[in-house]
């Protein structure tokens, strides 16, 4: 008997995402993380403190710890998109890129004053973001935010 848990998604060959599932697929051999790292890290940025709080058993400290760092993962992945499509400046003007040396820790609820990330209103670039100088470290952004 496996521990494992089976997961399949399908879509209708006419759907809209159906390019996605065929990005993400087994035969692509060009990904830039494993697929299934890709998969989870995407479902579990957004829905894991909401699937947490539906699950029940959790304090509320907890599932609040569970949402800021759902929030912390979910900025470094608009951070990794920015870059990827160079649009730092733009989403930087609108407060919506974030300092990407923030740590989870720094709003995850363990210190005595927790803080909430603060947007950068002011226009971004890559300067401004050392850790965004290369692929490399474009992929280190999300493996950490998910680690």
């Amino acid at each position: 008997m496996s521990n494992q848990v089976d997961f399949r998604f399908q879509f209708s060959t006419d759907s809209p995402y159906i390019l996605l599932v065929k990005y993400l697929s087994p035969k692509n051999k060009t990904l830039s993380f494993p697929r299934q790292n890709m998969i989870i890290w995407a479902i579990a940025a957004f829905w894991y403190p909401i699937a947490c709080k539906w699950l029940g058993g959790f304090s509320q400290s907890d599932l609040k710890s569970k949402a800021r760092t759902a929030i912390y993962q979910l900025q470094q992945q608009i951070i990794y998109l920015a870059h990827t499509f160079n649009l730092e400046q733009e989403l930087g003007t609108h407060g919506i890129v974030t300092n990407p040396t923030s740590t989870p820790e720094q709003f995850n609820g363990s210190n005595a004053s927790p803080r909430t990330p603060q947007p950068t209103v002011s226009d971004i670039d890559t300067e401004s973001l050392p850790s965004l100088s290369n692929n490399h470290d474009d992929d280190r952004l999300l493996e950490n935010a998910f680690n």
